[in-house]
């Protein structure tokens, strides 16, 4: 074998061993979800322009793989499910999350999706903190990596709302923290019997008071806003000095309505952001061979939507501060942990209507209604298309969500009297419970019978006319299989994730599985093959 052999042989075993000595298969050292809550997919294509290059959104969308047509597959889309799907991979019909709050028809009482009798608040004296994943009836990603690395890799979940911290970080999570009253993060003793130092020192800082006093103003000048509504109009609360209007005097708005309403200010986003930073550093997450997991939510968009609607200034200016946020959570986690060591997504629970007396304006016959009117109508409907005594008691008891719930007399003719609610405007399609338990093939059913328990469930089970909501005149809310609730953004970057996108279809439970196939982690422990 002549010289320049042997150096090329010397080349070729020097290549495969450093090859050997990488594994090709490693998992990243920590994975990272993101919800926005109530971010339609539309938004990034509205405010696509605005972003700035070293903001979260340009960053995920640029240096990372996005997945254009991803869709809620089940009614109704609420924050509960929403976070409890994408985290365990599966729909309500097998995790158990149907609603933010439902009817149990066994205690006949009314259950909040991530409420626990048995458990007690800590770091506050609210009782609205005495949570757990108690109700959540599958095991969620986060679980499944706590059980790969066997029990070796933390998992946390920080969100404004207590369900969008706890079904992330799953059963097996080492804490979940949300914003109390006080807008102090705060947990309960299903985690913890004390908060952490680190925490409690958090908390002392009163960041949210400091924010407060800062005030609220527009990103940009204001004729950059030319693709939201006039910051003043009809269609938003007057929340600020009897405005609509920038700069907000926050201070004020505290003074009048509590600490609470800075939850629908970029401030809640801002204390999410702060604290998913202090999780990273005194946990010391992505620090060593066994994957950790961080959920993070952003529950403040959702606020500000219910509030001021999709389409205004206010919505608009909090996600543009959004993606300041999400570009220093980024930057922290490159920095940190390393871009090839991590990976994060980007999805939301949910999107969110028009504001029906907006669209009311160019014509479009649709409005928002109040609970108690359409019961008394749709009584008003049955008592004159049925052959009953008038001295009966209502048909209709009460609609929760998306179910109608009847009286005992009027059980039997169910079927009956979906077909006399569906003549009654907004109501489009009314179904049994035992047409959404065997649905066929109609779409509009099988999407509710994957949010559909029987324990849960009333005796009618509708959906409403597009645009048509259950709301007050302002703002906006969710809910429908309709498009502009089941589009959401799918955002993926870091290690193993290429650069690029897809148009192709996906299933919101599919999420998880894409995210565990670039990492090179088991999947979802109850996903289904869809």
């Amino acid at each position: 074998m002549g010289a320049t052999q042997r150096r090329k042989r010397g080349l070729g075993i020097a290549i495969i061993g450093s090859l050997l000595s990488v594994n090709l298969w490693a998992q990243p050292k920590l994975v990272v979800q993101v919800v926005v809550d109530q971010m339609r997919a539309e938004y990034l294509q509205r405010f696509d322009h605005q972003f700035a290059p070293d903001g979260g959104f340009r960053m995920l969308i640029d240096s990372g793989f996005s997945y254009s047509n991803t869709h809620y597959n089940y009614i109704p889309t609420y924050t509960g499910p929403g976070h409890a799907s994408i985290s365990t991979g599966t729909t309500p019909k097998y995790h158990g999350v149907v609603a933010n709050d439902w009817w149990d028809n066994r205690t006949a009482s009314e259950v909040y999706c991530a409420q626990d009798m048995d458990m007690k608040p800590v770091g506050t004296v609210e009782s609205s903190s005495k949570r757990s994943p108690k109700n959540l009836r599958s095991l969620t990603f986060s679980d499944g990596i706590k059980l790969y690395t066997n029990n070796q890799g933390k998992s946390f979940g920080v969100s404004v709302k207590d369900r969008g911290a706890i079904f992330p970080a799953g059963h097996m999570a080492d804490g979940a923290y949300w914003l109390d009253g006080a807008m102090h993060f705060v947990t309960s003793t299903y985690y913890t019997n004390e908060l952490p130092e680190y925490l409690q020192d958090f908390n002392s800082k009163e960041l949210a008071m400091k924010q407060m006093r800062r005030g609220w103003r527009l990103e940009l000048s204001p004729r950059k806003y030319e693709l939201s509504l006039e910051d003043e109009n009809p269609f938003e609360p007057k929340l600020n000095n009897e405005t609509s209007s920038f700069p907000y005097d926050l201070e004020k708005m505290v003074e009048q309505r509590g600490l609470g309403i800075l939850k629908n200010t970029p401030i809640g986003n801002e204390m999410v952001l702060e604290m998913a930073l202090l999780l990273l550093k005194e946990e010391d997450l992505g620090s060593d061979e066994f994957t950790d997991f961080l959920g993070v939510s952003f529950s403040s968009p959702d606020y500000a939507g219910h509030t001021w609607g999709v389409r205004s200034r206010e919505v608009h200016d909090m996600y543009l501060k959004l993606d300041a946020q999400l570009g220093q959570l980024i930057k922290v986690l490159d920095k940190e942990v390393g871009r090839d060591q991590y990976i994060i997504y980007l999805t939301a629970d949910h999107g969110a209507s028009e504001n029906p007396n907006h669209l009311r304006n160019f014509g479009y016959d649709v409005r928002n209604y109040a609970n108690a009117d359409v019961v008394a109508m749709l009584n008003d409907a049955i008592v004159e298309e049925m052959d009953v005594e008038v001295n009966l008691e209502n048909a209709v008891s009460k609609i929760i969500n998306h179910h109608l719930y009847l009286n005992d007399w009027a059980k039997p003719y169910a079927e009956e009297i979906a077909k006399i609610i569906e003549q009654v405007d907004p109501f489009v399609h009314v179904y049994t419970a035992n047409e959404v338990r065997r649905p066929g093939n109609e779409e509009l059913a099988l999407l509710l019978h994957e949010g559909y328990q029987t324990r849960f469930a009333g005796d009618l089970i509708f959906q409403l006319q597009p645009n048509c909501i259950f709301y007050g005149p302002t703002g906006s809310t969710h809910g429908t299989g309709y498009t502009y609730d089941t589009h959401v953004p799918f955002l993926m970057m870091g290690a193993g994730v290429s650069v690029g996108s897809s148009h192709e279809k996906m299933h919101i439970t599919d999420v998880v599985d894409k995210v565990a196939e670039k990492a090179y982690l088991p999947y979802a422990p109850n996903s289904l093959i869809h």
